[in-house]
C-alpha cells in the first residue's frame, strides 16, 4: 500500500499564484485513491481514470486501494490530504452521498469537504421482475402493487445502497408500497429473483443485463431519464408515466477541498479529452457504462442537488447511522 507523505512546502506553494508560476504542476507522481478493494467495478473505474490522467498529464498516476467501512476510510483519507492536486480519488454516489448518511463518524462531508474535478462515466439500472409475476411494464407493476400492498418484495445489495434508494424513490414517485429485503451483495438478490423468492429488483444494467437477455428475469424499464444507448429497446421509467424518476449513477474524480482552479481545470480538460478516445469508450461500453464529460461547475451542481435527494430518501427509510 502506498503511504501518505507530508507535502507541506509544495502543497502550500500551490495556493498562491506567484508560487504556482514558479512550480508548474504536475511535477511528480499523482496518487488516485480507490476507497474499495481491488478487482471490483469501482477499482476498474479508478484504474481507467488513472490511465487517462497519466497519458494526458505525462506523469505517473498510481492507484491506491484504501478499502473499508463502506468506502469511508479511503474517502476520509483524501478529504484530509493536502489540496495540491497530487492526491485525488475515484468518487461515486455511494462514497460521497450514501456513506456520509449511514455512518455516525465518516470523517468527512461528502460534498463540502471535496473539490469536484470531473465526472468520468455513467451507468444506469434496470427495474426487473421475476418471470412468474404477471406484469409486462411499469404501469402494470404499479397496478399490481396497489392491488397487493406490501406483498411485493424487492431485493437490494444492502440497506442504504443505490439499488435500495432506487426502490425508495420508486415508491415515493408512484405511491405504491414495496417491502425491502436487503442482501449481502447483488448476486444473492438476483439469485432469489430468478427463483421467485422476491419479485422485484432495481439492479445495475451491467450486473443484470446478461440474466435479462438469457430470459431468466423480465426487464420492465431502465432508470435513466433517457433510453440507454447500450440497450435502446428498453423504455425508461419516466416514459412509462413516472415523472422525475432519476437517481444518477456515475464514477468521477474528486480531490480535497481547496485545490487551485488552474489544476482543477487542467485535470478536467485531460479527462474530458480522454473520454473522446474510441478505445476508452469501447472499454466503458464493455462494462455497461458510457462516457460522462462535464465541467467542474456542472459536476459541483450535480453533487449538491443529489445530496438533497439522498438525504430525503435515507430519511424516508428510517435508517439510522451506525
Amino acid at each position: 500500500m502506498i503511504r501518505r507523505r507530508a507535502l507541506p512546502a509544495l502543497g502550500a506553494s500551490l495556493l498562491a499564484a506567484p508560487a504556482f508560476a514558479q512550480a508548474p504542476w504536475p511535477a511528480r507522481q499523482i496518487r488516485l485513491v480507490v476507497p474499495y478493494p481491488p478487482g471490483g467495478a469501482s477499482d476498474i473505474a479508478g484504474r481507467l481514470q488513472a490511465q487517462v490522467l497519466q497519458e494526458g498529464l505525462g506523469v505517473p498516476v498510481v492507484v491506491d486501494n484504501r478499502a473499508g467501512a463502506g468506502g469511508t476510510i479511503g474517502t476520509a483519507h483524501v478529504a484530509q490530504s493536502a489540496p495540491d492536486g497530487y492526491t485525488v480519488m475515484m468518487a461515486s454516489p455511494s462514497s460521497h452521498l450514501g456513506a456520509p448518511l449511514l455512518f455516525k463518524t465518516p470523517g468527512y462531508e461528502g460534498v463540502d469537504d471535496f473539490t469536484a474535478i470531473a465526472t468520468f462515466a455513467t451507468g444506469t439500472a434496470m427495474v426487473c421482475v421475476t418471470n412468474s409475476l404477471p406484469v409486462r411494464n411499469i404501469q402494470e407493476l404499479i397496478a399490481h402493487a396497489r392491488a397487493n400492498p406490501g406483498k411485493l418484495n424487492y431485493g437490494s445489495a444492502g440497506a442504504g445502497g443505490a439499488n435500495h434508494m432506487l426502490g425508495v424513490l420508486f415508491m415515493q414517485r408512484t405511491g405504491v408500497e414495496l417491502t425491502h429485503v436487503p442482501y449481502r451483495g447483488a448476486a444473492p438478490a438476483l439469485a432469489d429473483l430468478i427463483a421467485g423468492n422476491i419479485q422485484v429488483v432495481f439492479d445495475s444494467f451491467s450486473g443484470i443485463i446478461p440474466t435479462v437477455r438469457a430470459g431468466q428475469v423480465r426487464a420492465l424499464a431502465v432508470t435513466n431519464p433517457t433510453r440507454w444507448p447500450l440497450a435502446p429497446e428498453f423504455p425508461t421509467v419516466q416514459e412509462q408515466g413516472v415523472p422525475d424518476y432519476d437517481l444518477p449513477s456515475f464514477s468521477a474524480v474528486m480531490g480535497p477541498r481547496g485545490i487551485p482552479e488552474p489544476i482543477v481545470a487542467r485535470m478536467n480538460s485531460v479527462i474530458n479529452e480522454g473520454l473522446k478516445n474510441p478505445q476508452l469508450v469501447e472499454r466503458l461500453t464493455a462494462l455497461g457504462n458510457a462516457p460522462y464529460p462535464t465541467t467542474p461547475a456542472e459536476f459541483g451542481a450535480l453533487m449538491r442537488a443529489q445530496r438533497t435527494t439522498w438525504q430525503t430518501l435515507v430519511r424516508a427509510t428510517g435508517l439510522q447511522p451506525e
